[in-house]
Order: structure tokens, then sequence, then C-alpha cells
């Protein structure tokens, strides 16, 4: 956000306007945005949903981060790649399904 944004925004908060005031003050200014009520700045527009915007339809999953060490008899006695945000690793199981190892592997 631009300086000259969010001095409107201070300014028109520290002068006691309302947010439809201090809103029309940033579309005169140029801004691609607006405030809510509770002093936030608005979602999608319909033209933006127009353009292909697609809503998610559950929350994303947070990224893993680590090597998944689990037990899984279902990978026993073999060796597989994982991909996390440090690299590629190959884990190598057991005949259990304990995971023996965890090895970066460069490419």
């Amino acid at each position: 956000m631009e300086k000259k944004y969010v001095d409107i925004i201070n300014e028109g908060k520290k002068d006691g306007k309302t947010i439809e005031e201090i809103n029309k003050l940033l579309k005169e200014a140029g801004a691609n945005f607006h405030l809510n009520a509770d002093g936030g700045t608005e979602g999608w527009t319909e033209a933006e949903m127009a353009e292909g915007f697609i809503p998610a339809e559950e929350k994303p999953k947070d990224a893993q981060r680590t090597v998944d060490m689990r037990r899984r008899e279902d990978l026993a006695g073999t060796k597989q790649i994982q991909w996390i945000p440090g690299g590629k690793f190959e884990v190598e199981y057991d005949e259990l399904g304990y995971a023996k190892s965890a090895v970066r592997v460069n490419d």
C-alpha cells in the first residue's frame, strides 16, 4: 500500500471521518480498494470474480515442513521420496513400516 493511502486512512481516523468519507478520499486518490465498516479491506469484487477467481471450497491445509517419519505399514520395505520446503528427501522404511532413515537427495 502506498504511503499516501496510509496517510489518508490515518488522518481520516484522527479527524473523526466516517468509513464512507475515508473510502471516498481513497477512491479520489486512485486506490483500488476500500475499507469495511470494521476497518479491514473488502474481499473480492464481482468484477474480480467474473475474471476467473474461484473461491476455495475448504480451508487449505498447512504445508508439511518436516519429513514424515511416522510408521507406514503400507510402505514397509520400500524407499520413498518426500518433498518439503527444505528440499527432496529419500525415506527408507524397514520391514515393519518404521522409517529407518531420511537422506537429503540432491538433484
